[in-house]
Protein backbone atom coordinates (compact mmCIF):
# COMPACT_ATOMS: atom_id res chain seq x y z
CA UNK A 1 0.00 0.00 0.00
CA UNK A 2 0.93 3.68 -0.74
CA UNK A 3 0.13 6.18 1.61
CA UNK A 4 0.19 9.87 0.77
CA UNK A 5 -0.21 12.31 3.82
CA UNK A 6 -0.49 15.10 1.27
CA UNK A 7 -2.93 15.75 -1.28
CA UNK A 8 0.11 17.49 -3.44
CA UNK A 9 2.15 14.29 -2.50
CA UNK A 10 -0.04 12.31 -4.75
CA UNK A 11 -0.38 14.68 -8.33
CA UNK A 12 1.84 12.26 -9.91
CA UNK A 13 -0.09 9.01 -8.99
CA UNK A 14 -3.42 11.19 -10.07
CA UNK A 15 -2.07 12.06 -13.04
CA UNK A 16 -0.99 8.85 -14.24
CA UNK A 17 -4.35 7.50 -13.16
CA UNK A 18 -6.39 10.10 -14.80
CA UNK A 19 -6.53 8.44 -18.63
CA UNK A 20 -8.99 6.36 -19.65
CA UNK A 21 -6.44 4.10 -21.46
CA UNK A 22 -4.63 3.70 -18.46
CA UNK A 23 -7.33 3.07 -16.65
CA UNK A 24 -7.73 -0.16 -19.12
CA UNK A 25 -4.66 -1.07 -18.96
CA UNK A 26 -4.86 -1.36 -15.03
CA UNK A 27 -8.39 -3.33 -14.99
CA UNK A 28 -6.56 -5.42 -17.34
CA UNK A 29 -3.49 -5.77 -15.11
CA UNK A 30 -5.64 -6.31 -11.99
CA UNK A 31 -8.11 -8.80 -13.35
CA UNK A 32 -5.44 -11.20 -14.92
CA UNK A 33 -2.67 -9.88 -11.95
CA UNK A 34 -0.23 -10.83 -15.44
CA UNK A 35 -0.46 -10.30 -18.64
CA UNK A 36 1.78 -10.16 -21.82
CA UNK A 37 2.16 -7.01 -24.02
CA UNK A 38 0.74 -8.48 -26.57
CA UNK A 39 -2.18 -9.99 -24.98
CA UNK A 40 -3.05 -6.47 -23.01
CA UNK A 41 -2.99 -4.73 -27.03
CA UNK A 42 -4.98 -7.67 -28.26
CA UNK A 43 -7.60 -7.19 -25.46
CA UNK A 44 -7.66 -3.26 -25.68
CA UNK A 45 -7.60 -3.36 -29.78
CA UNK A 46 -4.29 -1.40 -29.46
CA UNK A 47 -1.08 -1.33 -31.17
CA UNK A 48 1.73 -2.05 -28.89
CA UNK A 49 3.46 1.04 -30.01
CA UNK A 50 0.21 2.99 -28.89
CA UNK A 51 0.44 1.06 -25.35
CA UNK A 52 4.32 2.11 -24.22
CA UNK A 53 3.56 5.61 -23.36
CA UNK A 54 0.68 4.62 -21.23
CA UNK A 55 2.44 1.82 -20.20
CA UNK A 56 5.57 3.67 -19.13
CA UNK A 57 3.75 6.16 -17.42
CA UNK A 58 2.11 3.61 -15.10
CA UNK A 59 5.22 2.21 -14.33
CA UNK A 60 7.24 5.45 -13.02
CA UNK A 61 4.87 6.01 -10.68
CA UNK A 62 4.67 2.37 -9.26
CA UNK A 63 1.38 1.21 -10.28
CA UNK A 64 2.71 -1.75 -12.27
CA UNK A 65 5.72 -3.49 -13.00
CA UNK A 66 7.20 -4.69 -16.26
CA UNK A 67 9.47 -7.53 -16.49
CA UNK A 68 10.91 -9.29 -19.77
CA UNK A 69 10.44 -13.22 -19.74
CA UNK A 70 10.99 -15.61 -22.89
CA UNK A 71 8.50 -16.05 -25.04
CA UNK A 72 8.29 -18.21 -28.51
CA UNK A 73 9.94 -15.15 -30.31
CA UNK A 74 12.27 -13.76 -27.95
CA UNK A 75 11.97 -12.24 -24.78
CA UNK A 76 8.16 -10.63 -24.25
CA UNK A 77 7.08 -8.29 -21.77
CA UNK A 78 4.97 -9.48 -18.84
CA UNK A 79 3.19 -6.21 -16.75
CA UNK A 80 2.04 -7.39 -12.80
CA UNK A 81 0.03 -5.31 -10.34
CA UNK A 82 3.17 -3.73 -8.05
CA UNK A 83 0.65 -1.65 -6.00
CA UNK A 84 -3.05 -2.46 -5.45
CA UNK A 85 -4.10 -0.50 -2.61
CA UNK A 86 -3.73 3.76 -2.42
CA UNK A 87 -4.43 5.67 0.73
CA UNK A 88 -4.80 9.79 0.39
CA UNK A 89 -5.40 11.90 3.19
CA UNK A 90 -7.68 14.17 1.33
CA UNK A 91 -7.73 16.42 4.30
CA UNK A 92 -4.57 16.49 5.23
CA UNK A 93 -4.52 19.97 7.43
CA UNK A 94 -6.79 20.82 10.12
CA UNK A 95 -9.12 23.52 11.17
CA UNK A 96 -7.01 26.26 13.68
CA UNK A 97 -8.92 25.53 16.88
CA UNK A 98 -8.53 22.31 16.74
CA UNK A 99 -5.72 19.51 18.36
CA UNK A 100 -5.08 16.04 16.99
CA UNK A 101 -3.58 12.56 18.86
CA UNK A 102 -2.32 9.25 18.25
CA UNK A 103 -3.05 6.81 21.16
CA UNK A 104 -1.68 3.71 20.02
CA UNK A 105 -3.56 0.80 20.50
CA UNK A 106 -1.49 -0.94 23.16
CA UNK A 107 -0.87 1.92 25.37
CA UNK A 108 -4.52 0.89 27.13
CA UNK A 109 -5.24 1.97 31.17
CA UNK A 110 -7.19 -0.98 31.87
CA UNK A 111 -8.41 -4.37 30.39
CA UNK A 112 -10.39 -7.34 30.97
CA UNK A 113 -10.85 -10.04 28.39
CA UNK A 114 -11.80 -13.88 27.94
CA UNK A 115 -9.24 -16.87 26.57
CA UNK A 116 -9.31 -14.94 22.75
CA UNK A 117 -7.32 -12.53 22.71
CA UNK A 118 -3.96 -11.51 21.47
CA UNK A 119 -1.31 -9.03 21.71
CA UNK A 120 0.66 -8.71 18.36
CA UNK A 121 4.39 -6.98 18.52
CA UNK A 122 6.37 -5.92 15.52
CA UNK A 123 8.62 -8.85 14.98
CA UNK A 124 5.95 -11.56 16.92
CA UNK A 125 3.32 -11.87 19.53
CA UNK A 126 3.83 -10.61 22.64
CA UNK A 127 3.48 -13.90 24.79
CA UNK A 128 1.16 -16.43 23.82
CA UNK A 129 -2.08 -15.83 22.01
CA UNK A 130 -5.07 -16.49 23.97
CA UNK A 131 -3.52 -15.93 27.19
CA UNK A 132 -4.58 -13.19 29.07
CA UNK A 133 -1.99 -12.18 31.46
CA UNK A 134 0.14 -10.81 28.60
CA UNK A 135 -1.74 -8.12 28.30
CA UNK A 136 -0.60 -6.69 31.85
CA UNK A 137 2.72 -6.55 30.95
CA UNK A 138 4.54 -3.71 30.35
CA UNK A 139 5.66 -4.90 26.23
CA UNK A 140 1.59 -4.23 26.09
CA UNK A 141 2.74 -0.63 25.32
CA UNK A 142 4.67 -1.42 22.00
CA UNK A 143 2.23 -3.94 20.42
CA UNK A 144 1.26 -2.71 17.04
CA UNK A 145 -2.83 -4.74 16.82
CA UNK A 146 -4.56 -6.89 19.35
CA UNK A 147 -7.78 -8.78 19.33
CA UNK A 148 -9.72 -9.39 22.64
CA UNK A 149 -13.18 -11.53 23.37
CA UNK A 150 -16.22 -10.67 25.59
CA UNK A 151 -14.35 -8.03 27.06
CA UNK A 152 -13.25 -3.93 27.54
CA UNK A 153 -10.21 -1.93 26.99
CA UNK A 154 -9.74 1.66 28.45
CA UNK A 155 -7.26 4.47 27.34
CA UNK A 156 -6.40 7.39 28.76
CA UNK A 157 -7.46 10.77 26.74
CA UNK A 158 -4.76 13.67 26.78
CA UNK A 159 -5.87 16.98 27.91
CA UNK A 160 -4.72 20.13 26.09
CA UNK A 161 -7.62 22.65 25.16
CA UNK A 162 -6.36 26.00 25.92
CA UNK A 163 -7.91 27.62 28.74
CA UNK A 164 -11.46 29.00 27.85
CA UNK A 165 -11.96 27.46 24.92
CA UNK A 166 -14.75 25.68 24.57
CA UNK A 167 -15.42 21.99 22.70
CA UNK A 168 -17.48 22.03 20.21
CA UNK A 169 -16.70 18.21 18.68
CA UNK A 170 -14.76 15.18 19.51
CA UNK A 171 -13.89 12.44 16.85
CA UNK A 172 -12.17 9.18 17.09
CA UNK A 173 -11.11 7.34 14.10
CA UNK A 174 -9.31 3.91 13.90
CA UNK A 175 -9.49 0.42 12.19
CA UNK A 176 -11.50 -2.12 13.43
CA UNK A 177 -13.25 -5.36 13.17
CA UNK A 178 -15.57 -7.73 15.02
CA UNK A 179 -13.58 -11.25 15.92
CA UNK A 180 -16.43 -13.42 16.63
CA UNK A 181 -15.58 -17.14 17.59
CA UNK A 182 -16.99 -20.19 16.76
CA UNK A 183 -20.85 -20.22 15.59
CA UNK A 184 -21.11 -16.82 17.44
CA UNK A 185 -22.06 -14.01 14.84
CA UNK A 186 -20.64 -11.02 14.46
CA UNK A 187 -21.18 -8.60 17.94
CA UNK A 188 -21.78 -5.20 18.77
CA UNK A 189 -18.94 -3.25 20.17
CA UNK A 190 -19.60 -0.30 22.13
CA UNK A 191 -18.25 2.88 23.55
CA UNK A 192 -18.59 5.46 26.36
CA UNK A 193 -16.36 8.08 27.34
CA UNK A 194 -15.66 8.06 31.05
CA UNK A 195 -18.47 6.37 32.50
CA UNK A 196 -21.00 7.43 29.82
CA UNK A 197 -22.05 5.70 27.17
CA UNK A 198 -22.13 6.48 23.37
CA UNK A 199 -24.07 3.61 22.35
CA UNK A 200 -22.96 0.84 19.84
CA UNK A 201 -22.17 0.12 16.54
CA UNK A 202 -20.94 -3.25 14.71
CA UNK A 203 -18.10 -3.36 13.13
CA UNK A 204 -17.50 -5.47 9.79
CA UNK A 205 -16.18 -9.18 9.80
CA UNK A 206 -12.22 -10.18 10.78
CA UNK A 207 -11.10 -10.47 7.18
CA UNK A 208 -8.57 -13.62 6.29
CA UNK A 209 -9.63 -13.03 2.46
CA UNK A 210 -5.92 -11.10 1.50
CA UNK A 211 -3.00 -10.43 3.86
CA UNK A 212 -3.45 -6.84 5.14
CA UNK A 213 -1.56 -4.40 3.43
CA UNK A 214 1.33 -3.60 6.10
CA UNK A 215 1.27 -6.99 7.84
CA UNK A 216 4.38 -8.40 8.69
CA UNK A 217 5.86 -11.78 6.75
CA UNK A 218 5.59 -13.71 9.81
CA UNK A 219 1.86 -12.88 10.26
CA UNK A 220 -0.35 -16.17 9.24
CA UNK A 221 -3.56 -15.54 7.27
CA UNK A 222 -5.15 -17.52 9.54
CA UNK A 223 -5.25 -14.42 11.91
CA UNK A 224 -7.76 -11.45 11.44
CA UNK A 225 -5.56 -9.72 9.01
CA UNK A 226 -7.30 -5.97 8.54
CA UNK A 227 -10.51 -4.21 9.50
CA UNK A 228 -12.22 -0.89 8.36
CA UNK A 229 -11.55 2.52 9.39
CA UNK A 230 -13.92 3.60 11.07
CA UNK A 231 -15.02 7.11 12.92
CA UNK A 232 -16.74 7.63 15.93
CA UNK A 233 -18.00 11.28 16.71
CA UNK A 234 -19.53 13.28 19.35
CA UNK A 235 -21.20 16.79 18.94
CA UNK A 236 -23.76 18.88 20.07
CA UNK A 237 -26.23 16.89 18.02
CA UNK A 238 -25.65 13.11 19.48
CA UNK A 239 -22.67 10.66 19.12
CA UNK A 240 -22.43 9.13 15.43
CA UNK A 241 -20.59 6.14 13.87
CA UNK A 242 -19.28 6.83 10.51
CA UNK A 243 -22.03 9.82 10.05
CA UNK A 244 -24.88 7.50 11.70
CA UNK A 245 -26.53 8.15 14.82
CA UNK A 246 -25.89 5.57 17.24
CA UNK A 247 -27.58 7.84 21.17
CA UNK A 248 -28.55 11.16 21.66
CA UNK A 249 -25.67 11.82 24.06
CA UNK A 250 -24.42 15.19 22.92
CA UNK A 251 -20.68 16.90 24.58
CA UNK A 252 -22.82 18.77 27.08
CA UNK A 253 -23.53 15.26 29.08
CA UNK A 254 -19.41 14.66 28.67
CA UNK A 255 -18.01 16.77 31.83
CA UNK A 256 -14.30 15.58 31.94
CA UNK A 257 -13.04 13.86 28.95
CA UNK A 258 -10.34 11.17 31.00
CA UNK A 259 -11.12 8.45 29.63
CA UNK A 260 -12.43 5.90 26.29
CA UNK A 261 -13.56 2.51 26.82
CA UNK A 262 -14.73 -0.13 23.50
CA UNK A 263 -15.71 -3.39 24.38
CA UNK A 264 -17.93 -6.00 23.25
CA UNK A 265 -19.37 -9.29 24.31
CA UNK A 266 -18.18 -10.93 20.81
CA UNK A 267 -14.82 -10.16 20.25
CA UNK A 268 -13.23 -6.92 18.06
CA UNK A 269 -9.61 -6.57 16.86
CA UNK A 270 -7.82 -3.05 16.65
CA UNK A 271 -5.06 -2.63 14.40
CA UNK A 272 -2.36 -0.12 14.94
CA UNK A 273 0.68 1.31 12.29
CA UNK A 274 2.35 -1.49 10.98
CA UNK A 275 -0.83 -3.54 10.69
CA UNK A 276 -3.88 -3.87 8.45
CA UNK A 277 -4.57 -1.78 5.94
CA UNK A 278 -3.77 1.74 7.23
CA UNK A 279 -0.83 3.28 8.93
CA UNK A 280 -2.90 4.81 12.03
CA UNK A 281 -3.34 3.86 15.95
CA UNK A 282 -6.45 5.73 17.80
CA UNK A 283 -6.98 9.00 16.26
CA UNK A 284 -8.31 11.39 18.92
CA UNK A 285 -9.22 14.74 17.72
CA UNK A 286 -10.72 18.40 19.84
CA UNK A 287 -12.19 21.10 17.80
CA UNK A 288 -13.23 23.83 20.07
CA UNK A 289 -13.71 27.40 19.59
CA UNK A 290 -13.72 30.81 21.87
Amino acid sequence: MKHFSDLKDAYSICEAIGSQVRMDILEQVLEHRSISMSDLAKNLHLTNGALTPHVKKLQSVGLIAVSPVPGKRGLSKVLTVALDKILIDVASFLPENTQAFRIPVGQYRTVKTDLRCALVGAKGFIGETDDPRYFTYPEHNDCVGLWISRGNLTYTLPAAVPPLAVISEIRFHFEISSVPYGDEQNGRVSFAIDDVSLGSATPPPANRDRRGALNPEWYDRVYPQYGSLKTLTVNALGSFWDGVKISEVTLSQLSDLKTFTVSSDAGFALFGHDLGDYDVDIGYTIQYEY
